[in-house]
């Protein structure tokens, strides 16, 4: 029952948003975020200029001895508008309201800020008799803060319209406690109620190109909030969805399937069967798919679990190669993965350090996720024909992990020690901190990976690498797939069974994720 209440609530309340102001959630969250750090940097330059414009009319007598009175501006009048410039700024930074509550409370700092510019230029040094027009300083305030602020048209309509009557209601207060009249300000008034409605035209154009980028970050019930990386086949992209609290990556790729906007072309029928291919693997330690999509402009997209942590990549590349100890821990969880893909007759043909992440995952650390099966294939499927890798030459996969028999277009059929080759090769990168085989061009390394034999690798570092598995990683870097591990649970066992100084530990595993 309480279960049902919990759900009962957040679906009320997710219909109350979609019924209510629903122009203001047409702004994507990342850029909302950036409009509430920059007001924040708006509400600093006031306070820092305030003071510079109250003392330049403290020196400079503009009555010009034509005899001229004024009811002069108090020290503490100014401080006040200072520090409540200098206070906003804080608050801005404090994280106390959502940045979208933050707009709402800058645009009625917008009004008190006008106050501040009207109530010094008011209770200034002013010629008696003197015809007063032109654009004021608040006229102009009243024209940027819509743009630093983007919000729906009601609220700049109303919140302008008070910024501008400042004018008029402090000259009111001004005369009635005894400033010498200042002409006929009636100019000025309406300048400032005519940039109200350049204000409200303004803003309207900044969220209208708001929403729209909000519109076309849409994949389906996620929503794109900011862009994680980028690489040769898309971006991959944070998102959320509109009904439930669970963040998600979204992978975009770069071209449209071969097909117009909602077409069914050869090329997206593929990609569809390797999604859901991969949806149906249970691995704990294969990245989960949740959705898969096509945008309006035919761009192919899946949806999968966001992961906290960093690749093998990126590890390697930041804090050196791991131990040895380390390594068989995440070379086994990755046999894990491919061993179900290898069963159900998937073979994935990009297995390298940047498709494997190690990340915090529950109560787990050094957890390993396998990646990215964009290129997976059915064993048995033949490799030839694949339009999208042809276009590269007909290689499918990294040059610097790619098997020989990938690599010289000689195999017909996906085969699972492919992955069990390109897997040797992480093996490599994560001991040594460098690939099997170092070329100027990825043609050169191709060649490598099919005439060169490779070196094991505590040929390449002090580090203690036992004997056994120096030479398990070679079997694994086999020329003849024959002669490689039979499966990826063979391999698994046999990393099992080596003898290494010590372990890798749940307690060390924790210590490292600590320190870094």
């Amino acid at each position: 029952m309480a279960v049902k209440e919990i759900l009962d609530r957040r679906f009320l309340r997710c219909a109350e948003e979609s019924t209510g102001d629903a122009e203001s959630r047409g702004l994507p969250p990342d850029l909302i975020e950036k409009a509430a750090r920059r007001l924040g940097i708006v509400a600093l330059t006031y306070a820092a200029a305030y003071p510079i414009a109250y003392g330049s009319f403290r020196i400079v007598d503009f009555g010009g001895g034509t005899g001229g009175s004024f009811l002069e501006l108090p020290d503490f009048v100014a401080a006040a508008f200072i520090a409540v410039s200098i206070g906003f700024f804080f608050f801005a930074r404090s994280g106390i309201v959502s940045d979208r509550q933050l707009l709402d409370v800058g645009l009625v700092y917008g009004v008190v800020a006008a106050a501040g510019i009207d109530t010094h230029l008011l209770w200034g040094m002013w010629p008696e008799g003197s015809m007063i027009s032109g654009i004021s300083w608040v006229a102009v305030w009243i024209v940027f803060v819509p743009l630093i602020v983007p919000s729906t048209t009601g609220k700049v309509l109303v919140t302008s319209l008070l910024a501008a009557s400042t004018t008029p209601l402090l000259y009111a207060i001004g005369q009635a406690n005894g400033a010498t009249p200042l002409g006929n300000m009636t100019p000025m008034f309406v300048a400032n109620y005519v940039c109200v409605a350049i204000a409200v035209a303004g803003s309207r154009v900044v969220f209208s190109l708001g929403s729209d980028l909000g519109d076309a970050r849409r994949m389906g019930s996620y929503q794109l909030v900011e862009k994680l990386g980028a690489g040769g086949m898309g971006e991959v992209w944070k998102a959320e969805h509109h009904m439930l609290a669970r963040p998600a990556a979204i992978k975009l790729l770069s071209t449209s399937p071969g097909t117009s906007s909602g077409g069914t072309g050869p090329e997206r029928q593929r990609l569809e069967r390797e999604v859901q291919a991969t949806a149906q693997l249970r691995s704990p330690h294969t990245v989960e798919v949740y959705d898969y999509g096509l945008t309006e402009d035919g761009r192919f997209y899946y949806v999968m679990e966001l992961l906290d942590g960093l690749d093998l990549e990126e590890l390697v590349e930041r804090h050196g190669p791991v131990p040895a100890e380390r390594a068989v821990h995440i070379l086994r969880q990755v046999c894990h993965s491919l061993a179900e893909a290898h069963a159900r007759g998937l073979v994935h043909r990009d297995i390298k350090p940047a498709n494997i992440f190690l990340c915090r995952y529950g109560q787990d650390v050094d957890f390993t996720k396998v990646l990215d099966f964009g290129l997976v294939k059915r064993a048995g499927e033949l490799s030839r024909g694949d339009a999208k890798l042809t276009e590269v030459g007909g290689f499918a996969g990294t040059p610097a992990y790619g098997s020989p028999e990938s690599a010289g277009g000689e195999a017909d059929e996906a085969d699972p020690r492919s992955d069990l080759y390109s897997l040797g090769c992480v093996a490599h990168w994560l001991l040594t901190g460098r690939t099997v085989f170092e070329a100027s061009s990825p043609m050169l390394m191709l060649v490598q990976h099919l005439h060169q034999e490779p070196k094991a690798p505590s040929h390449f570092t002090e580090a203690d690498i036992p004997p056994d598995l120096d030479e398990l990683i070679l079997s694994c870097l086999a020329k003849d797939p024959e002669q490689r591990p039979s499966s990826a649970d063979e391999l698994s066992q046999q990393l099992r069974f080596i003898e290494l100084g010590t372990a890798w530990s749940t307690e060390r595993a924790q210590q490292w994720w600590a320190k870094h």
